[in-house]
């Protein structure tokens, strides 16, 4: 706001200025005003009066400076004129002013609310150092069939690119986390982060309050202190200034808080991260990441993300070749089977901004011609208007009035039409942005934070007057075409206004055509929305899933173990619960575990890969994952001699094709000594999204492997809030100083997997459904506005014997023409601009015959309603009264 106050501030300034230019050039203009009548009182004629009067002022020079002095007096005045003449017309015309700003406010303000959420998303400043120069770094490997942003670097390979590299200023390296946070009694789950003493200064983004975290910090046993986010230190702290005295207790330990970072840092976001925690939102709590000797010698790829500054001058792919070469050296010190590690640096910017950068360009695509629409409307109601005004623009003409002064007065008045559309757009903007928390999908960064800044109404005001111009400049050119002549002779000027309608016929038809465009595009996203939502998951939805960590308390495995079994005992004797089980990570819950395997008597495929899941007896069961053959696990295949797994029908369809998998064995570890046999096969569960198709997956015994942290899954008959009452209450029991997060059904997670395609089939749909309208609003008042100019000459056909079915057809029929021409015409564009779309398809072709013919079924059946009604206006003229107007 503060940019928006210097802006009107300096305009002030100049307006200041303006007038007290404008006040002396009155007071020359009157004094040459008297010298010029002077000189023609002498005899002379007024042009050589006023060229005398100029130098008899001051001189030729001045006599120059006086006269563009006059002109600019005479340009301000008659704007002046214009405006006042604007506003006086366009009074006395409400209907038509109030028409023409609501149609010209939906584009305005359509376009203003997608700018508002391109400049939240990726135009607004982070809050970051010169963000543009921070980069990612990964180590990808060829043989592991993952996407590239998922592997970082291991810790040695970071200490070693860190010591050795010239391209980075600075590098960090941090771990995301979910403490239990215990504050008067009561507990819960907040998102962290593990940072080194490099992570702030990296980011150039210091804490408000206190200190960050510094290289004493992580030193093992030196590492009790927090950081805190504002927004935690306002909800906790109530935002006192002695807050550096507190301390937080984070899983049953004390943290020390030493500083309180600025309103905006909350890195990182869920949606900063591709391969983050889906889990933690925002970043509330940064601790020191202390690694031990040990942690800073491993090579195996760590789960610490890496963030480096670039050094000045040094460009990404400059790093990049760097990075690949220290890379090639360092794999030499790798050891087992993977020593192929590769290098890979993702500008900081393009990684967290670059899968919705093509979203935010399709919406600014549609609200787009949404607005040609509404100009091209706009540009009708003022053509259309020409016909009233006809009389008087030939009156001014005749009166000594250039086709330019002309043309000036109706931009004039198309420019006070822009700006009050403006307005009123932005209010139209606000009610779009406070209705957007329901559309947002959770996974676009900073969406929420979309609002009219100064940079927004900045926008709003150029497309204001952008739009203006487009809307009035071919009707004030066409309009101000008086043949004086002919005016003089017949007294009216009714031939100009008749030529009006090959224009207003063409808007409508490229309307028309726009509006094919949009509804293809929506109809093609909506049937790809309904694709991904009939999709079978596997899985029952009405399941409901919650998570527990345990804190450091359980340290040994038996400890974790017999809590688990305690908790799965105690949720299954409550009321209403049908089954109970547990798993180490949900479907869709975008938390894969990938593990190679060998199976007995298949050969091994190069990197032969498999999803796993570590799950419980009764799991299956709780989630309703039919079994297809064999058997579910049971409590026997829990202990540590047992040697089980269940694999998916995926599994068996590719390698028990022709024999049956039951028995089957399957090895995972590197020298293939210890044997796993299937003892089951379950039906195919959507694990990483609901667009991917079921990739083969192996399910283990959860209590083979001693877990920190579980998603309890639990089938019940009671209505989900009941239910988790009741395991909160059960959890309190066993331990209270235990949270539970992430209580939600498994339709809310299919909710989730859907959100950002809801979220685009929902805005472009909407945007197609507002040009659906201003088209047919555009057809009716065209048609409506040719059956006035005609009444004579129905009158006319009418007395001559025409039936009413005859003037009905008549009118539809050129209906009928505009709209199949405007289908003809959408159907050639949008066989192109569907490719633009072609990314955001699921299920469907993007020239689907199916949606295209119900778009133009749609837009061809309203498109004769809208015309019916003037149609039928006409068809009922009596033809006397008619004649007698004439």
């Amino acid at each position: 706001m503060a940019r928006l106050r210097r802006i009107i501030a300096r305009l002030s300034s100049l307006f200041a200025n303006q007038r007290a230019e404008l006040d002396l050039a009155r007071e020359v203009a009157s004094h040459l005003t008297l010298l010029a009548d002077e000189f023609e009182r002498r005899g002379m004629s007024p042009e050589e009066a006023r060229l005398a009067a100029r130098r008899a002022y001051g001189g030729v020079e001045q006599a120059k400076q006086a006269h563009r002095d006059e002109r600019s007096l005479q340009w301000i005045e008659q704007t002046m004129q214009d405006l006042r003449y604007g506003l006086r017309t366009l009074c006395k015309s409400a209907g038509f002013t109030i028409t023409a700003v609501l149609t010209l406010a939906l584009g305005i303000g359509a376009c203003t609310a997608v700018f508002s959420l391109v400049n939240a998303v990726l135009i607004r400043s982070l809050p970051y150092g010169d963000p543009d120069r921070l980069v990612y770094l990964f180590t990808p490997s060829p043989h592991i069939p993952i996407p590239p942003e998922a592997i970082c670097p291991s810790y040695a390979d970071f200490f070693d690119l860190k010591q050795q590299s010239h391209s980075f200023a600075s590098m960090t390296a941090f771990e995301q986390a979910a403490f239990t946070l215990t504050s008067q009694g009561s507990v819960e789950r907040v998102g962290a982060a593990r940072v080194d003493e490099s992570f702030f200064s990296t980011l150039q983004s210091m804490p408000e309050l206190g200190r960050a975290i510094d290289a004493n910090d992580n030193q093992p046993g030196h590492d009790k202190v927090a950081v805190i986010s504002h927004s935690l230190w306002q909800s906790m702290f109530a935002g006192g200034a002695d807050v550096l005295e507190h301390s937080l207790t984070l899983d049953g330990s004390s943290y020390r808080i030493v500083g309180v970072m600025q309103p905006e840092f909350e890195y990182p976001f869920s949606s900063d991260l591709a391969y983050g925690n889906p889990h933690i939102k925002a970043t509330e709590i940064w601790l020191p990441l202390a690694l031990t000797p040990q942690q800073k010698a491993d090579r195996s790829p760590g789960a610490a993300v890496t963030v480096a500054r670039l050094q000045t001058g040094v460009s990404v792919s400059q790093a990049q070749s760097e990075m690949s070469t220290l890379m090639a050296r360092f794999n030499k010190l790798h050891t087992g089977e993977r020593k192929d590690w590769g290098a890979l640096v993702k500008g900081f910017m393009d990684n967290a901004l670059g899968p919705f950068r093509p979203l935010m360009k399709l919406l600014l695509g549609a609200v787009s011609l949404v607005l040609l629409i509404a100009c091209g409307n706009a540009a009708n109601l003022l053509l259309a208007r020409a016909t009233v005004r006809a009389r008087e623009l030939g009156v001014r003409a005749a009166l000594g009035a250039g086709r330019n002064r002309i043309v000036r007065q109706l931009l004039t008045e198309s420019l006070l039409l822009g700006l009050g559309a403006g307005a009123i757009g932005v209010g139209l903007a606000v009610l779009f942005l406070r209705t957007l928390p329901l559309l947002d999908p959770g996974n676009i960064p900073r969406l929420r934070e979309a609002s009219l800044d100064a940079n927004v109404l900045i926008f709003t005001v150029a497309v204001s007057l952008l739009t203006s111009i487009t809307t009035g400049v071919l009707p004030a050119l066409i309009v101000s075409r008086v043949n004086l002549t002919d005016f003089l002779k017949t007294g009216n000027a009714r031939q100009t206004p008749g030529g009006h309608s090959r224009t207003q016929s063409a808007l409508i038809v490229a309307e028309s055509a726009l509006v094919v465009v949009l509804l293809a595009g929506a109809g093609l996203l909506l049937r790809s929305y309904v694709n991904v939502l009939s999709v079978p998951t596997g899985f029952s939805e009405s399941t409901v899933t919650l998570n527990i960590s345990l804190d450091s308390r359980y340290s040994q495995p038996q400890q974790r173990i017999a809590f688990f079994h305690n908790l799965i005992d105690k949720i299954a004797v409550l009321p209403g619960v049908q089954a109970v089980g547990a798993v180490n990570s949900l479907p869709l819950s975008k938390s894969e575990s990938l593990s190679t395997f060998r199976i007995d008597g298949y050969a091994k495929e190069k990197d032969q890969l498999a999803q796993s899941r570590f799950v419980t007896p009764e799991y299956l069961s709780a989630m309703s994952i039919p079994l297809i053959a064999g058997r579910c696990f049971t409590d026997a295949d829990n202990s540590s001699t047992s040697n089980t797994v269940i694999v998916n029908q995926s599994f068996a369809r590719i390698y028990f094709a022709d024999r049956n998998p039951i028995g089957g064995r399957i090895s995972q570890d590197e020298h293939h000594s210890q044997w796993k046999t299937i003892v089951g096969v379950i039906a195919d569960v959507r694990h990483t999204s609901l667009e991917e198709a079921p990739a083969p997956q192996i399910y283990f015994p959860l209590f083979q492997d001693a877990f920190g942290s579980a998603y309890i899954a639990v089938r019940s008959l009671v209505p989900t809030k009941a239910v988790a009452f009741e395991i909160r209450s059960t959890l309190h029991t066993i331990d209270p100083n235990l949270a539970v997060a992430d209580i939600r059904t498994m339709g809310d997670l299919v909710s989730e997997a859907s959100a950002r395609r809801r979220f685009q089939t929902s805005l472009l749909t909407l945007f197609a459904a507002i040009a659906f309208v201003l088209a047919l609003v555009g057809l009716y008042g065209l048609m409506a506005y040719s059956v006035s100019r005609r009444t004579p000459e129905v009158g006319i056909r009418m007395a001559l014997g025409a039936q009413r079915t005859d003037v009905l057809i008549l009118v539809l029929k050129k209906a009928a023409w505009l709209l199949s021409t405007g289908l003809i015409s959408g159907l050639a564009a949008s066989w192109v601009a569907m490719r633009a779309i072609k990314a955001f398809l699921f299920g469907v072709d993007q020239h689907d015959p199916t949606t295209i013919l119900s778009v133009c079924v749609l837009l061809a059946v309203f498109g004769m309603i809208a015309a019916l009604i003037p149609a039928r206006r006409a068809a009922s003229i009596d033809p006397m009264q008619a004649l007698r107007t004439e």
